[in-house]
């Protein structure tokens, strides 16, 4: 139901009566010094700072679609708006990242944003960085450097430690899992038990309730190995340093759900919010080669089906509700952030090699 701009939706199970209930809105404004990066990006470096939201690098096919052969281009320009209760958004540029990257993973922390590895345009990296606002300008700090290359995986903070999960390490789908301890930085990374299961490229990652944990998640084949499609999740303890798993994210009709390429986040004390996502049989056809070429990136957006469904997580029931299909959270690569009252999904794809520059506002009541 739109009202006023603002889109209302209820949960799946209308007739629950603790049903959330959701409000989307489009946020107006991107950055606009630059044509190309104006046409919308995916795997951007993203979190909240200072009450700022902080969009850095990114990548997108500005020129010509990867279906007739484009190339992908990367940035590095850092900028920030000011959040409030508006939907008009205020970009400025305030510094720019030291290579133009993107695919890496974004942690917010007291002290600012930490960014880790991703990858540029010709190779992968082992870079980490403190990001900070100081008058106005962009200030990058190096901290220690991961003892691998990653890209295209997933992190997030549990107390002191950073956890990155999945990804490309040194350029082989892994499963593998690295922390830093941001109070004991001069340990460097160590790492952890790896995931259960098939390398994770692009999975999801939350800490919550004392624990990390990971869902979905894809490998392309390699040397013997048959291409794999995840859909299953998994809860990290650190003190054990085991993994148990959870339940499989299901739509309202219980039909698994890939959140591979989709975003998550904490959810209040107990749970897990997450969006986006590719459909895990036309992707997993698509990793088999069955898709494969221009005839495959040529389709149009509706045939790619990405996930619409909006999914909570309830850490203490190990239980999926679904809580709205909606369009806006179509994306895969996409980023997600909240300033504590709202969740932000930031662009993204809408189909392999389209951008939209879209900024959607999700709030919950």
């Amino acid at each position: 139901m739109l009202v006023g701009g603002m889109l209302f939706m209820g949960a799946c199970h209308p007739t629950a009566s603790n049903a959330p209930t959701l409000s989307i809105e489009k946020m107006n404004g991107f950055p606009a010094e630059d044509s190309c990066f104006l046409k919308g990006v995916s795997a951007l470096y993203v979190g909240v700072l200072d009450g700022q939201l902080v969009m850095a690098g990114g990548c997108n096919f500005p020129h010509i679609p990867v279906a007739d052969g484009g190339k992908k281009v990367f940035y590095d320009g850092i900028y920030t708006t000011p959040l409030s209760a508006s939907t008009e958004l205020q970009w400025k540029k305030v510094g720019q990242l030291p290579e133009a990257s993107a695919y890496g993973v974004t942690v917010a922390t007291d002290n600012g944003l930490i960014l880790v590895g991703g990858n540029t345009a010709d190779r992968s990296l082992a870079d980490v960085y403190r990001l900070s606002l100081q008058e106005g300008v962009a200030v990058l700090d190096t901290l220690p450097s991961l003892p691998v290359t990653i890209d295209n995986m997933y992190g997030a903070l549990l107390g002191s430690s950073l956890y990155v999960v999945g990804g490309n390490v040194n350029g082989v789908p892994s499963s593998a899992m690295y922390s830093l301890n941001l109070e004991s930085l001069d340990e460097g990374w160590k790492e952890e038990t790896p995931v259960p299961g098939n390398p994770r490229v692009q999975p999801v990652c939350v800490a919550q309730g004392g624990k990390i944990y990971v869902w979905g998640g894809f490998s392309t084949a390699d040397e013997g190995r048959e291409a794999t499609l995840s859909v299953d999740g998994y809860a990290y303890t650190p003190a054990t340093k085991e993994w148990k798993q959870v339940a499989t994210p299901t739509d309202e009709a219980g039909n698994a759900v890939s959140l591979g390429g989709g975003v998550a986040l904490p959810m209040g004390e107990d749970a897990v919010l997450c969006a986006g996502g590719v459909n895990k049989d036309i992707f997993l056809q698509a990793l088999q080669g069955i898709h494969k070429g221009k005839e495959y990136l040529s389709r149009p957006v509706e045939w790619y089906q990405f996930n619409r469904k909006l999914l909570k997580y309830d850490v203490k029931a190990d239980q999926w509700t679904c809580l709205g299909d909606y369009e806006q959270g179509a994306r895969a690569g996409a980023a997600f952030v909240s300033d504590g009252e709202a969740y932000y999904i930031i662009n993204g794809e809408l189909k392999p090699g389209i951008r939209t520059k879209d900024i959607n506002r999700i709030k919950i009541e």
